[in-house]
């Protein structure tokens, strides 16, 4: 090959490498801009958080069930929503109790533990990660407790299942 060859084909070369320069400039403009999107998208301020609530706090259980003893007692009711739980406690449980050592600290935390693993694999949302709200009573006491993100009837079922034996164990105690 002589030399004009050469010069023509790094020419070529120079000019096929600033287009795909040029090209990788645009896709990651586009990525930012995605990214930006995705961002403002998934990210809620507080006053769209509290509108939220306040239309689910609107709404009308789907279900109320009685959490009942095995001697027909009642302990608490459970206001059953699409994405949430609220329970009213008969009376109000202490915070010191098996209701938190066991029921908070070691059931609903395994639970939310298995879907912040969930959530980091993207097989979930953050906002979807199970979470609960006490709602207080007296110092140190527990009146009620709204628990997000239940997400499948069975999961439901075992969250109440496990908070009535906590609760008998508790009131009898």
């Amino acid at each position: 090959m002589d030399v004009q060859k050469l010069l023509e084909l790094r020419k070529v070369l120079e000019e096929k490498i600033s287009k795909l320069q040029e090209e990788v400039k645009f896709y990651t403009a586009l990525l930012e801009m995605l990214d930006k999107a995705i961002g403002e998208k998934s990210f809620t301020t507080a006053a769209q958080q509290i509108s939220k609530t306040e239309v689910t706090a609107a709404t009308k259980p789907e279900a109320v069930e009685q959490i009942k003893g095995r001697g027909g007692e009642v302990y608490a009711t459970a206001e059953v929503y699409d994405n949430y739980l609220y329970i009213r406690f008969r009376e109000p449980v202490k915070l010191d109790s098996l209701f938190k050592r066991f029921f908070l600290d070691k059931f609903l935390q395994k639970h939310r533990d298995e879907d912040a693993a969930e959530a980091r694999r993207g097989s979930i949302k953050q906002d979807e990660v199970l979470r609960y709200e006490l709602e207080e009573g007296a110092e140190g006491e527990v009146a009620g407790i709204k628990i997000y993100n239940y997400r499948t009837p069975e999961r439901r079922r075992e969250i109440l299942r496990v908070l009535r034996w906590t609760l008998e164990k508790v009131y009898s105690g």
